[in-house]
């Protein structure tokens, strides 16, 4: 049997008594586990998503789907499942995480980050929009596609394909003008004090949200289920 600590990433039913569950883990990376019929009855109600938790399991050498023994909450987070924006934005960060990590091993400076943006968002009550899209750009970093602050100057565009900012150039194609791209700079260097002083309105804050779904798409080879996404976005945004 393994123990080790995880973040949930997504669940979902596998039979009447079971379900499959995805965990990005601090010892092992990724992980997908089935859960046994005790543990679907008895434990469902504890297994909330981006939980941060303890997991036994036993490792199956043949698959990569391994047997779950037991799942047991180590950090409390009272404030993540009460409050409808943080929900909504729980759902939108398991959507992407369980993507963007799905190949993703040990790493455990990225669980670290995962952890600590988690228990922010807890406790936090005044910049939540702003958050979320700081969370989601300073994250390609820890996944080796990091944004090239130092490239930026004023009225710089965003260059999706290398993550870099250059003049604007018709020529040239670019995913922002020089206002989006000001405050991608913004979310990628500013301290975490000074996040909700960004003046972002849902108008703004869909479009950032849009940029940086996109550069994880052409960097990841990825598709997000924009449905559900916008579904999530249209809520907190």
């Amino acid at each position: 049997m393994e123990i080790v600590q995880g973040i949930i990433l997504k669940t979902s039913p596998y039979s009447e008594t079971q379900k499959i569950i995805r965990i990005y883990t601090k010892e092992k990376g990724y992980l997908s586990m089935i859960s046994p019929s005790v543990v679907f009855k008895r434990k469902t109600k504890t297994v909330h998503l981006l939980q941060i938790s303890e997991i036994e399991f036993f490792e199956n050498e043949k698959s990569d789907l391994h047997k779950l023994r037991q799942i047991s909450p180590i950090i409390n987070l009272p404030e993540l499942y009460f409050d409808i924006f943080k929900m909504n934005i729980l759902l939108l960060w398991g959507e992407i995480l369980n993507l963007i990590l799905k190949n993703e091993g040990k790493n455990e400076e990225l669980f670290d980050y995962l952890t600590h943006s988690i228990e922010y968002l807890n406790s936090t009550h005044n910049d939540i929009g702003n958050f979320n899209l700081y969370f989601l750009y300073r994250l390609a970093g820890f996944i080796g596609f990091r944004i090239n602050t130092s490239s930026w100057q004023e009225n710089y565009v965003f260059n999706i394909n290398n993550g870099s900012f250059y003049p604007s150039d018709p020529a040239t194609p670019y995913i922002s003008g020089p206002n989006t791209a000001k405050i991608i700079y913004q979310l990628c260097t500013c301290p975490l004090a000074e996040i909700k002083a960004i003046p972002l309105n849902r108008q703004s804050r869909n479009i950032l949200l849009d940029v940086i779904l996109l550069f994880y798409s052409i960097h990841l080879n990825i598709n997000f289920n924009i449905k559900s996404i916008q579904v999530i976005r249209e809520v907190f945004a």
